[in-house]
């Protein structure tokens, strides 16, 4: 795992700001909203069948049209250098093409700001290219970055990403998503709600469904999303800086990935041969960061303190502030999540990164790849992306250990 030290802003770009690109959202089955901005390319975001006006095939566009006129597939291949019919072979599966041809039909595609009809495109081969992603209805954690990589892919593939919250437990939720599913048709089912038993039955049923990440039925990560191998990074981090006595602030100890964390960090500080400073539990938040920062500030000894969050390290970063300690004179701090305010505290908080947006990238290509029998599904990836982000709340070690600045 790297580490790397990015300037102001250049930790999470992607914001936790949920749905993104080609996204229409449902909410409570009442309410939708669509949002369109721009992708990474200029290309304008496509738009659900629903709302297109049901144009007629394409054909060569009329001489002398105006410049605020839809680009066509005619105008897309023409300045390509290959047919429409190859351009049509893109939006299929680029795949099927040599890269050089899809580079020259992407970028046409770019410079002219072509968004296929997919009303006309679904007439055509019979096909829907409408896609179902259900996230949880009420829960603060779960990881919107996940979905915004999600519908990026889903958008680089031709498709269209509802959003819809599933809500409720036991019999109410099963009917909530007969419902859902009555609502298409849709090509195919991104979960970010664990999906299993009845409920996971009466979708394969109907839609080929993938579920994103593994968490329970209460939003906690298990096994890749829980992994705390960084922890250890952490650690190696502070000890190169020259701390000898670590404190550790652990979030609440019925989350796997808080466990983990907590086992890595007693594990990395026996085998680095430094002093456990002690291990405060708390909530995933940062007044609870603040209250357990309290218990350990006493001991000026203590010169790096590891949150197992941003948030508890915000928390802790208020207390020792204060105390009338320095972050990082007297005391380092490192969080984890690398949330996008983090590089913009003072100081700027060196956290871990965790690549969410991959891991939805990802679990939307399985799901395309079980669309289309044959093509080979992505291969597993390992641990969530994790790497060490160095910022300014973690220094060199004081001095003498327990000598803060003031002192001095």
């Amino acid at each position: 795992m790297g580490s790397e030290r990015p300037g102001p802003g250049q930790g999470d770009r992607a914001g936790t700001g949920g749905a993104g690109r080609g996204i229409s959202c449902i909410l409570g089955g009442r309410s939708r909203c669509t949002r369109r901005p721009a992708d990474r390319r200029g290309v304008r975001n496509v738009r659900p069948p629903h709302h297109l006006g049901g144009r007629a095939a394409v054909k060569p566009p009329p001489a002398g049209a105006g410049p605020g006129r839809a680009a066509t597939i005619y105008e897309v291949a023409r300045l390509a250098g290959v047919s429409h019919q190859t351009v049509s072979r893109y939006m299929a599966d680029p795949s099927k093409l040599k890269a050089a041809t899809s580079e020259k039909v992407e970028r046409a595609m770019a410079e002219l700001n072509y968004t296929p009809n997919l009303t006309a495109r679904s007439l055509r081969t019979r096909s829907t290219y409408r896609l179902l992603a259900l996230v949880p209805g009420a829960s603060p954690y779960f990881p919107s970055r996940m979905l915004t990589g999600a519908a990026a892919a889903a958008q680089d593939a031709g498709y269209h990403l509802d959003v819809v919250a599933l809500e409720g437990s036991g019999p109410d939720r099963t009917e909530r998503l007969r419902r859902i599913l009555d609502g298409g048709p849709f090509a195919g089912a991104l979960s970010f709600v664990p999906l299993a038993g009845t409920d996971l039955l009466q979708a394969q049923e109907r839609i080929p469904v993938v579920v994103a990440g593994e968490y329970d039925d209460q939003m906690r990560g298990q096994g890749r999303m829980s992994d705390g191998s960084a922890a250890g990074s952490i650690v190696a981090h502070l000890a190169a800086l020259g701390h000898r006595r670590i404190a550790h602030i652990a979030g609440p100890q019925e989350w796997p990935a808080a466990r983990n964390r907590l086992r890595v960090y007693r594990q990395a500080v026996q085998e680095a041969g430094l002093e456990d400073g002690g291990v405060a539990e708390a909530e995933w938040n940062a007044a609870s960061g603040y209250a357990a920062a309290q218990t350990l500030v006493a001991d000026r000894s203590i010169t790096a303190i590891f949150a197992a969050n941003d948030q508890l390290a915000v928390g802790a970063i208020r207390a020792l502030h204060e105390e009338g300690r320095r972050v990082p004179d007297d005391v380092s701090v490192v969080g984890w999540d690398d949330h996008p305010e983090s590089a913009f505290l003072v100081p700027s908080l060196t956290t871990v990164h965790m690549d969410l947006e991959a891991q939805g990238s990802h679990a939307m290509k399985q799901l395309l790849a079980a669309l289309k029998p044959g093509r080979t599904p992505p291969p597993e990836p390992g641990t969530a992306g994790m790497r060490l982000v160095l910022r300014e709340s973690s220094g060199p070690a004081p001095r003498a250990p327990g000598q803060t600045s003031l002192e001095a």
